[in-house]
């Protein structure tokens, strides 16, 4: 069992996503967040808490308040307080094969990939197993 976090503003897409999940991989838990400072919080919380922290990270770069990048570089910051490895992929319609190269290098180890939308049934599957 894995607990996955969804960081998207789009709801439909969230919503898409998550029943993929449950309905082919029912074992995983799934969290949604609609930025990344709702998301940040929450890790900040579950680590005072003790709490699991997610497995696997799915995060949109274009959202309110907080954007994935933006997301990135706050989670840099407290990656040393924790102690298991996230996995973390980059899921948007705005990477293209040229940019995702640039960013693989700019991004490596915080980003295990980056994976344009839509994501097909199989991908997802992959990312998850």
């Amino acid at each position: 069992m894995k607990n996955i976090c969804i960081i998207d503003n789009d709801k439909i897409y969230t919503f898409g996503v998550s029943k993929i999940i449950k309905n082919q991989l029912p074992r995983n838990k799934i969290i949604s967040f609609e930025n990344g400072r709702n998301a940040l919080d929450a890790i900040h919380e579950m680590l005072q808490n003790n709490d699991p922290l997610p497995d696997l990270i799915l995060l949109d770069i274009k959202m309110p308040e907080l954007n994935g990048w933006d997301f990135l570089h706050e989670f840099k910051k407290i990656r040393g307080k924790i102690d298991k490895e996230i996995q973390i992929f980059v899921i948007s319609s705005r990477i293209s094969k040229t940019n995702r190269e640039r960013y693989r290098l700019e991004w490596e180890p915080i980003v295990t990939d980056f994976i344009p939308k839509p994501v097909k049934m199989g991908t997802l599957q992959a990312l998850i197993n």
